[in-house]
């Protein structure tokens, strides 16, 4: 009889383990942000290597709960980059080096720097797209600016021909209503 009891005893030992995991697994996220819900500012901006070219840095805002910003957004990178036009490098001989660099000045006017992003690749256009979040100090209302500097190095030809590029772009926008 003792046997089904220490069975059972033991059941219920993993189910309260489980139930614990649980748990932790689910406010974990919460515990991080502080919050429920957090903001998420999307930055995107195009370049185009060869033409010296970058559009302008759009900001948009969204609010997500704070399990979809840390088990969804956050796990698929801070910057991604989406080719649109570029050539192979077998085509044309030419390939580019990117680096973006960020910096961004939160409501109290600091100056947190987000560090760089290289990238290697064919020449033509990308759109890049930058997240940040809770984990880059986007957290409380108010006015933040972002800077991005784009440096390219386009090399052409066998490296015969070397293009330097360099643009910083800026965007403000605002969080409120958290």
């Amino acid at each position: 009889m003792a046997a089904p009891a220490k069975a059972k005893s033991k059941k219920k030992l993993i189910l309260g383990v489980v139930a614990i995991a649980i748990i932790v697994i689910a406010a974990t996220p919460i515990a991080l942000a502080r919050a429920f819900n957090v903001p998420v500012a999307v930055a995107r901006f195009n370049e185009t290597t060869g033409t010296s070219g970058a559009g302008s840095l759009n900001v948009t805002i969204q609010i997500v709960t704070a399990w979809e910003y840390f088990f969804s957004i956050r796990t698929q990178g801070m910057v991604r980059t989406t080719d649109s036009s570029p050539s192979s490098t077998s085509s044309n001989g030419g390939t580019t080096n990117i680096t973006i660099s960020m910096k961004l000045t939160n409501p109290s006017n600091q100056t947190i720097d987000l560090g760089q992003t290289n990238i290697s690749g064919g020449i033509g256009g990308r759109t890049h797209t930058i997240y940040l979040s809770v984990d880059q100090g986007v957290r409380v209302n108010g006015n933040y600016r972002l800077d991005v500097t784009l440096t390219a190095n386009v090399v052409l030809f066998g490296g015969v021909v070397e293009a330097q590029f360099s643009k910083t772009l800026q965007s403000n926008f605002v969080i409120s209503g958290q």
